[in-house]
């Protein structure tokens, strides 16, 4: 029953730690589910989409109804009647003729009734805008491709950050593993030391100083353990994931791959990134075309320019609702006017010139950052295409000191099983190595950045 508990617990164990084990592509996916600032580009990116359709409906007439309704207690005109010897009386009769008063009334008008109903209808449609609706089309189009570009930038941005935080785990772990070696190593010398000074074998400065590197030991494990959590926080918060360790990442670090980037011809690399592909030069260009846009808004906008609409207006007041009242083709209650309007602004102070100024002056300074933007790209790609190069022959450098440390190891450990050496002479030679492999490691982390940094240029 036992051995089928444990074998229970085991294949759960297993099962449990596939489930929740999350690979690259797995993180990149839950980035882009829960990542806020990519979520903020997305809702962005929709709103300016709803831009471009409410451009479209500009073309379009603007069409307007109003509906009202009135129910009066008290209408403010009655019946009214009229005398009919008034009526009879205003006629020129001969003597032998004149009427003689009747003294009645007949009623001319039954009064108002207690509802009253209105109806006003307009529309209004723009046949001449000297092309400024065409091009706010123009516009909001450029402006939702530039909340796009800056998605797709965000998005690669922080799938190149991601990628690498997952290396600066990696690495960050090896390190943590040779300091843990290195710790046995300094923990025993401090032990051997102590003996020795006690058998007035060595001085208390060299014991001093053993427990000198134990601290520093310690220093660095904490300094490393700190990075790990932060670049785990890191990871957390831009994938949303609470719950991830070191234990459940499954990624492995391919420095073949990662340092085969800058065994690329530089200068191909180069021109390929610099030709409009890349989404930061293409970013500013299609700032610089909006820029161009908003400039022919604008001196389609100045003064003498004026903007043509047709407006059509009808509009009906009664006391029944539009054809059910009594004899309504009869009555005066409709309206229906057709009207072009010119509109157009003759002077207000300059401001409208001045408005032209401002969008040529935005489309030169776009100019600008164009240039600027592929100069720091060419500066950018130099600098970590050198730096990637000089830690490539550090780390060449410190394999060749591991390997003479690990000559020297081997000679020492000789020497101390001959009784001719110490063994602090051992452990001394063995923490040396660790202090090299300990910076082997974060030159690779360092190369890995850098190549990363080369093939974010290059998408």
């Amino acid at each position: 029953m036992k051995i089928k508990n444990v074998l229970f617990n085991a294949i759960i164990l297993i099962l449990t730690s596939n489930a929740f084990s999350y690979d690259l592509e797995t993180l990149k996916a839950a980035m882009s589910q829960n990542n806020p600032e990519l979520l903020t580009l997305q809702e962005e990116y929709k709103r300016s989409e709803l831009d471009v359709k409410d451009a479209y409906g500009s073309l379009g007439p603007t069409v307007d109804l109003q509906l009202s309704g009135t129910y009066m207690v008290n209408p403010p005109i009655d019946a009214v009647y009229v005398n009919v010897d008034d009526i009879v009386n205003s006629v020129q009769w001969p003597s032998v003729y004149q009427p003689a008063s009747t003294g009645q009334y007949v009623k001319v008008y039954d009064g108002m009734e207690n509802t009253l109903y209105g109806i006003q209808f307009s529309l209004i449609q723009p046949l001449f805008t000297w092309g400024k609706l065409a091009n706010a089309i123009a516009l909001y189009k450029q402006l939702s491709q530039i909340k796009l570009t800056q998605l797709e930038l965000k998005k690669q941005q922080l799938e190149t950050e991601l990628e690498t935080r997952l290396i600066s785990l990696k690495y960050l772990q090896r390190i943590n593993d040779i300091l843990d070696e290195e710790k046995t190593y300094i923990d025993r010398l401090i032990e051997v030391s102590e003996i020795a000074e006690k058998a007035g074998m060595l001085l208390h400065q060299e014991v001093v100083d053993a427990r000198i590197q134990g601290k520093e030991l310690e220093l660095a494990q904490v300094d490393v353990k700190e990075q790990i959590t932060n670049q785990l926080l890191e990871l957390q918060r831009s994938t949303g994931i609470e719950d991830l360790t070191l234990e459940n990442l499954d990624f492995e670090i391919d420095e073949e791959q990662i340092q085969s980037i800058i065994h690329q011809d530089k200068n191909k690399v180069e021109e390929e990134i610099l030709n409009g592909k890349q989404l930061s030069i293409k970013l500013v260009t299609q700032f610089k075309e909006m820029n161009g846009t908003a400039e022919k808004i604008a001196k389609g906008a100045v003064y003498w320019k004026p903007d043509v609409a047709l407006k059509l207006t009808g509009g009906y007041g009664g006391p029944r609702f539009p054809l059910f009242e009594p004899n309504w083709n009869r009555k005066d209650d409709y309206s229906l006017n057709i009207s072009i309007g010119i509109k157009t602004t003759l002077w207000d102070g300059g401001k409208k010139l001045r408005d032209v100024s401002r969008r040529i002056s935005e489309t030169k300074t776009a100019d600008i950052k164009q240039i600027d933007v592929r100069s720091t790209i060419r500066k950018t790609l130099n600098e970590q295409w050198n730096q990637a190069e000089v830690c490539l022959i550090k780390i060449e450098y410190q394999l060749l000191k591991i390997e003479a440390s690990d000559s020297k190891i081997k000679q020492k450990e000789m020497v101390f099983e001959t009784g001719y050496g110490s063994e602090s002479d051992v452990l001394s030679a063995k923490i040396e190595r660790c202090n090299q492999m300990i910076e082997k490691e974060k030159q690779a982390l360092a190369c890995a950045t850098a190549c990363m940094t080369i093939n974010y240029l290059c998408k």
